[in-house]
């Protein structure tokens, strides 16, 4: 029954988690996939007229996972004393789940295998810079004009098979995974000798991996000490150029919206005025949803409010 729970609990509390594809890896720990870099050439020809040969442009990328991993150790009389042992258990195992849960958004946005080289690589290291040239993945990132590090980000990501998914390793269990290991003897934590209980580990093995660069779309340099006044982005027109940047590369895919609670907010103003069109409520669990053109808007507290300048 524990077990269970926690998997409902993992769920609940993981806004990734309610829309996100997740694939097994192809090679072990890491996938390797084929990324298209362009078109191929086609001509039209004249009768007995030859065709060169020609053929796409790919480069191979190779994604990794990372073992993320924690125990829980609680005192055996503590547990018993209040005759539901299981129930207590639990509670102390949501803390768990909710700091395993934060990882990893955290880690799906920010993760940079640079500065923490057991963690994965997340969106915002990949699109990291501004550019102009359609086929770099930098045209997926659009301006809000924000200087300095009190920035934000809205996130347009598109999950399916071919744009964007989790990643486990190969013969491996997908997502969270806990292993009740009873009553054990264990140092106390004190350090003074030893203790009866009960003891959980709990792991979860994890990556990113984007099949399409273009599926995703950041609106950056969101200034959130600017959002109302003259110097405010416009930040429903930014929203249009991003989905128009996505659309149609989400073919076969749901694409998500993915804020903060400060963009959030913001955004669930908006849409009570009743002239943003492009603005509207959907219900979604029993609760109201803000909808962008069609697509749901999902608050996710580990996106910051102070992201550096993207240039």
């Amino acid at each position: 029954q524990i077990a269970t729970t926690i998997v409902d609990l993992l769920a609940q509390s993981n806004v990734i988690l309610e829309d996100a594809v997740v694939r097994e890896c192809n090679e072990g720990s890491t996938h390797k996939k084929t990324v298209r870099n362009g078109l191929t050439e086609v001509e039209f020809r004249k009768f007995y007229q030859g065709i060169k040969p020609s053929k796409g442009e790919y480069t191979q990328v190779t994604d990794t996972t990372s073992m993320l991993e924690a125990y829980s150790v609680v005192d055996k009389k503590l547990a018993d004393l209040n005759g539901n042992t299981s129930q207590f258990r639990l509670n102390e195992a949501e803390s768990f789940i909710q700091a395993m849960n934060n990882k990893v958004q955290t880690a799906f946005f920010y993760g940079n295998k640079k500065t923490q080289d057991a963690a994965f690589d997340g969106l915002a290291l990949r699109y990291n810079k501004l550019s102009t040239n359609k086929d770099s993945i930098g045209y997926q990132v659009i301006n809000a004009g924000g200087t300095g590090n009190n920035n934000t980000s809205v996130w347009f990501v598109t999950w399916g098979d071919k744009q964007t998914h989790l990643i486990y390793p190969k013969g491996s269990k997908v997502g969270l995974e806990h292993k009740d290991q009873g009553e054990q003897t264990v140092t106390a934590p004190d350090g003074n000798g030893s203790m009866q209980a009960y003891r959980d580990h709990f792991t979860w093995d994890v990556g990113l991996s984007l099949r399409n660069f273009k599926a995703p779309s950041r609106i950056a340099n969101i200034d959130v000490t600017a959002l109302s006044g003259n110097n405010a982005a416009d930040l429903i027109s930014l929203m249009i150029d991003a989905y128009y940047r996505v659309k149609k590369h989400a073919k076969g895919g749901k694409t998500v919206i993915y804020v903060n609670e400060t963009i959030g907010a913001f955004l669930h103003k908006q849409a009570l005025n009743k002239q943003n069109v492009n603005l509207t409520f959907t219900e979604y669990a029993g609760a109201p949803i803000v909808n962008f053109l069609g697509l749901p808007v999902k608050v996710c507290d580990q996106i910051v409010n102070n992201e550096s300048q993207v240039i």
